[in-house]
């Protein structure tokens, strides 16, 4: 089969692999669609971990074609889509119900062979099957979804919040939709004027510039964008009392200025958001 090999940083590229294996509790795929998460980028230019080599792509679906001897949870020709992480359970944190944040952590398409391939091997509990009425582009999707509702979840949106959201990328958007269907006035602020009509069109209430921001305006605020001058601004923007949420993947090294002053004064809360834990399910729904 041919697959995307990530081997180091600056050498990657397709290659020939044989198919395979199947272990007892382990589930074949058929890749059907990959998405290209942002996170792969950071992989190729060495600002995010990854275990190579490795074949990337974690936000995939596909038909299933085997099945272990020991899988009961799908069948064969079943169309399923994929949680790409997973946890020891044994230390600390898999002990204390914070499993996202194993020690161990492994990702399909980080760690372990993924989705840029024509076909993946993936164990039985991170298979999930996808409604009639879901395509698999669609299914590929789920796991950015199940992220975000993670962020979403950290977000504690209500009602009438006035919410703000630092870029309008995919997933700026569907954090957006999600305060949207919550409840919240969503103001997206996106520098990219082309993005603008797309924007709008999802039913959200306000599209800004980020240099239209104004002060001390926002209940929430969610950064989705990865670079420093946004992960600033949210602290600028925030009004007293506020959620912030840094939801995006700022290279590993790369530093932002918080003044601690004005999050002591405004009383901010400010969270982190991490991978998908326990939200694959809801995310199909």
């Amino acid at each position: 089969m041919r697959g995307f090999l990530f081997e180091k940083v600056g050498q990657a590229g397709l290659t020939e692999r044989s198919e395979p294996a199947v272990g007892p509790r382990e589930v074949l795929v058929k890749v059907m669609a990959c998405g290209i998460c942002g996170t792969d980028i950071h992989i190729l230019k060495g600002e995010s971990m990854s275990t190579p080599p490795v074949i990337l792509g974690h936000e995939f679906s596909g038909e299933v074609l085997e099945i272990g001897s020991q899988v009961t949870a799908v069948a064969v020709g079943d169309r399923v889509c994929i949680d790409p992480n997973m946890f020891c359970g044994t230390c600390h944190y898999c002990r204390n119900g914070k499993e996202h944040l194993c020690e161990s952590l492994k990702g399909i398409g980080v760690d372990v062979d993924g989705g840029f391939a024509e076909y993946s091997v993936v164990p039985e509990t991170h298979v999930h099957r996808l409604p009639d009425n879901m395509s698999y582009d669609e299914g590929a999707m789920v796991e950015p979804v199940a992220c975000c509702l993670r962020g979403f979840d950290r977000a504690n949106i209500r009602p009438g919040d006035e919410v703000a959201v630092l870029g309008g990328g995919p997933i700026g958007l569907i954090l957006a939709q999600l305060a949207k269907a919550a409840g919240a006035v969503v103001t997206v602020s996106e520098p990219d004027q082309e993005k603008w009509e797309l924007i709008r069109s999802l039913g959200l209430d306000n599209v800004l510039s980020p240099q239209e921001l104004p002060a001390d305006a926002y209940d929430v605020v969610i950064e989705a964008v990865g670079i420093p001058a946004a992960v600033e601004q949210t602290v600028q923007i925030a009004r007293r009392g506020a959620m912030i949420v840094w939801f995006s993947v700022v290279a590993q090294g790369v530093k932002a200025q918080v003044e601690p002053f004005q999050v002591f004064r405004k009383e901010l809360t400010i969270t982190g958001s991490f991978i998908n834990p326990s939200t694959h399910a809801r995310a199909i729904k």
